[in-house]
C-alpha cells in the first residue's frame, strides 16, 4: 500500500512539473476581450499556425477577415473551417504570393476596389531555413519572403489603412544574431548559401530589416495615428520548420519531442503576444516598439540604427520599383 502511494504520488509530483513547466515556457495569455465588430483585418500565411489562429481569434470578435494564401485551393479550406468553427461568414481567402511582387500588385488592387479602409495589416506569413533560391524578381526567397514582399505589400496598403489602425510584423528573436547588416547585398540571392550558419543568417537579416522597417514606417505614419508593432511570438510548433533538417529525420525528431513539448509553444500560445497588440487599447498609446509574452522588450541595437533604417527604406523602394 506504501509503495503504490509513494508510485501515485511521484507521478502527480512529475505531472505538476511537467504542467508547470509548460505553461510557464508557453508565456501569458491575452486577458483583452475587446469586440472587433465592423472593423476589417488583412492576415499574410493564415493557413496554419500562428496566422491560423489569430485569424479565428479575431473572427470569433465579429471582425471581418481578408487572410491570404499561396495555394488557393488549401485556402478556400481554411476560409470554410473558420466560417464554420466562428459562425462568422465575413472571412475570405485571397491568393497572394510574397515572392511575386506582381502578385502583391494584384491582391492590393482587389483589397482597394472592394474595401474602403483597412483597421489592422498583420505581417504574419515567412520561412526558415529554407534552401538558396531566386523568386522571380530576383531576390533571395528568405529575404522577400519574410521581409521585402511584407514591406511593398504596406506600402501599397498604407492609403487604405484608416486612421487608429495597426500594422503588426511578426519578428523573431533571431534577428539578435545579425551582427551586421550590408544593405547594398542583403537582398541578393547567393547559390553558394546551402550551410546551415549561412541559412540562420538569412533569415536572421530578414528579421532584422522587419524590425527596421518598422521603425520607419513608425515615425512616418505617426501623424495619421496609425501604430506599429513588432512582435516576436517566441519558438512556436508550426510548419515554419518544414526545411529544418533536425526535424526533418523522423528518429532526430522523436529523439527531441519531450523537450520539443515543454519548451515550444503551441501556436495558441505563439499567438498570445499578437493578439494582445492587434486589441488591447493600451497598445494605442506605443508605436515603433517590439513585443514579447505581451510586454516591450529592448531589440538589438543594430536595429534600433536611424540611418540604417533610412539606408534600408530607399533601398527597399528601388527594389520594389516604388520610386
Amino acid at each position: 500500500m506504501k509503495w503504490t502511494l509513494l508510485k501515485s504520488a511521484t507521478c502527480l509530483g512529475a505531472a505538476f512539473i511537467l504542467y508547470y513547466f509548460k505553461k510557464r515556457c508557453g508565456g501569458p495569455v491575452c486577458r483583452c476581450f475587446s469586440r472587433l465588430d465592423n472593423k476589417l483585418i488583412v492576415i499574410t500565411g493564415a493557413t496554419s499556425g500562428i496566422g491560423l489562429v489569430v485569424a479565428q481569434l479575431l473572427a470569433n470578435r465579429g471582425a471581418s477577415i481578408i487572410f491570404t494564401a499561396r495555394n488557393s485551393d488549401e485556402g478556400i479550406v481554411i476560409q470554410n473551417y473558420l466560417r464554420t468553427a466562428t459562425k462568422n461568414p465575413k472571412i475570405y481567402c485571397k491568393h497572394l504570393d510574397l515572392n511575386d511582387f506582381a502578385s502583391i500588385r494584384k491582391f492590393v488592387l482587389h483589397v482597394k476596389q472592394t474595401c474602403s479602409t483597412i483597421d489592422l495589416l498583420i505581417n504574419n506569413a515567412g520561412v526558415f531555413f529554407h534552401p538558396p533560391s531566386e523568386t522571380v524578381d530576383k531576390f533571395d526567397v528568405t529575404f522577400q519572403t519574410n521581409y521585402l514582399g511584407h514591406f511593398l505589400l504596406t506600402e501599397l496598403l498604407l492609403p487604405t489603412l484608416a486612421a487608429t489602425s495597426r500594422v503588426i510584423f511578426l519578428s523573431s528573436a533571431a534577428h539578435f544574431l545579425a551582427k551586421s547588416l550590408d544593405v547594398k547585398t542583403v537582398a541578393t540571392f547567393d547559390p553558394e548559401a546551402v550551410g546551415s550558419s549561412a541559412r540562420f543568417q538569412s533569415y536572421a537579416s530578414s528579421k532584422l530589416c522587419l524590425l527596421l522597417y518598422s521603425k520607419n514606417l513608425a515615425l512616418r505614419c505617426k501623424e495619421r495615428n496609425i501604430n506599429v508593432y513588432s512582435v516576436d511570438p517566441g519558438s512556436v510548433e508550426t510548419s515554419i520548420y518544414r526545411h529544418f533538417p533536425f526535424l526533418q529525420n523522423p528518429i532526430l525528431k522523436a529523439l527531441q519531442r519531450p523537450i520539443r513539448y515543454i519548451v515550444v509553444r503551441t501556436p495558441f500560445q505563439g499567438a498570445q503576444t499578437v493578439l494582445h497588440c492587434a486589441v488591447s487599447p493600451h497598445m494605442s498609446k506605443e508605436t515603433g516598439l517590439y513585443y514579447s509574452d505581451l510586454v516591450c522588450k529592448t531589440p538589438s541595437n543594430l536595429s534600433q540604427n536611424a540611418e540604417l533604417s533610412k539606408q534600408l527604406y530607399d533601398c527597399s523602394r528601388l527594389w520594389t520599383g516604388l520610386v
